[in-house]
């Protein structure tokens, strides 16, 4: 069992990061109407695409990352497309950590210690990358200990702020702004990173692997529900882009602490799984080095940040729509394929026709249309 919470806590805590804490922005422009509808939905999508990816991996006996099967299943040229897609919404995905990461910790030790945000940005990448560094073993025992203490601490943040809600901050819905949530909160629910080593760790018990998978995405939206009610309800029209900042004018320095606490173990758990994904993507499928492939991995994040690109709400909603729906696509694609040319039958069976891999594919390209204008062109984001 031990091996079944870990590989539970791997993904919830993969799941709960930077992503919770851009929903709330987005949510106070649009909507808790249209958050509320979106939720279930995108989190049933990505519980189906994480089981998708997961017989994949069951089916075939060599382990990859995404271009690895894609190039075993579709093709060669699929390799480019699967490697494309998937690193740039992974280190989309490192970058909003780091951004917001080095916010969150300068918030909690800048007025004691002094230093830039610069400062506290580069101190927590390099910590973070370290631990990748030392692989899957370290990274599960983190994860398991840290999400169990991200749930106690959400908690706490939930009901600190009960007392602090206004029932008005939920009755706007701007309907303009109706598509406006999709990229933000595809990135909140998206796990797939994490489903190799959900695989890895319950080799030995592969019939834990759908429920490790349905409980490990279930944790995260109830936590990401409760907490973006919560938000919302205390700062309505004032919530920030990184949403715990703009909270302590009005929940005050104590409590702020202790959710910017929280918001530092999220975003470090991710960060470590996430990471350690795209090192294997450089390591398994391209078997470029080891340790190059862990500086490509890490490193490349933080020298965009370096040049400038630092705006939280346009790199979580591109990279959710980048992430989910051309990845998507990628996977349904594969899935269908695997049916016909599995190497080995999986344990777990999905339902995959046409028509499902049709009717995915038209919504993630719309999705990644709508979210590539609202970042370039429209202004709205």
């Amino acid at each position: 069992m031990k091996k079944y919470f870990q590989a539970v806590a791997m993904l919830s805590g993969t799941i709960i990061g930077v992503g919770m804490f851009a929903v709330p922005f987005v949510v106070s422009k649009a909507g808790i109407t249209l958050f509320l509808v979106y939720l279930p939905i995108l989190g049933l999508i990505e519980y189906y695409l994480l089981k998708l990816y997961a017989e994949i991996i069951l089916s075939t006996k060599k382990k990859h990352r995404t271009p690895g099967y894609a190039s075993k299943y579709l093709g060669s040229g699929f390799k480019i497309y699967a490697l494309i897609s998937s690193t740039l919404g992974n280190y989309g995905a490192i970058l909003a950590y780091i951004i917001i990461g080095g916010i969150f910790l300068h918030e909690l030790f800048g007025n004691i210690f002094g230093g830039s945000i610069l400062m506290y940005t580069t101190i927590i990448f390099l910590l973070e990358s370290f631990i990748v560094l030392f692989g899957l073993k370290l990274i599960s025992k983190v994860e398991m200990y840290m999400t169990t203490f991200l749930i106690f601490v959400v908690g706490i943040i939930v009901w600190k702020s009960g007392s602090y809600i206004d029932i008005s901050n939920y009755s706007t819905t701007d309907w303009s702004l109706m598509f406006l949530p999709y990229g933000p909160i595809f990135f909140a629910v998206g796990g797939g990173s994490a489903v190799p080593e959900v695989c890895r760790l319950l080799k030995n018990n592969k019939k834990k692997i759908k429920d490790a998978l349905a409980l490990g995405v279930l944790i995260p939206i109830l936590i990401m529900l409760m907490f973006v009610i919560a938000v919302v309800g205390v700062t309505g029209n004032a919530t920030s882009p990184d949403t715990l900042v703009g909270l302590n004018a009005i929940l005050g320095d104590e409590l702020v602490r202790i959710a910017l606490v929280f918001g530092v173990l999220a975003i470090f758990t991710s960060f470590l799984t996430i990471a350690q994904a795209q090192r294997e993507i450089f390591w398994w499928d391209l078997k470029l080095d080891k340790t190059f492939s862990w500086v490509l991995a890490c490193g490349v994040p933080y020298v965009l940040f370096i040049i400038g690109i630092q705006n939280l709400t346009k790199v979580v909603s591109l990279t959710g729509a980048i992430s989910g729906g051309l990845t998507g696509i990628l996977l349904v694609v594969v899935a269908y394929q695997v049916k016909k040319k599995a190497e080995q039958k999986s344990i777990i069976q999905n339902t995959i026709n046409l028509p499902i891999v049709f009717a995915l594919s038209i919504l993630f390209l719309s999705g990644l249309a709508y979210e590539l204008w609202a970042v370039f062109y429209s202004g709205m984001v």
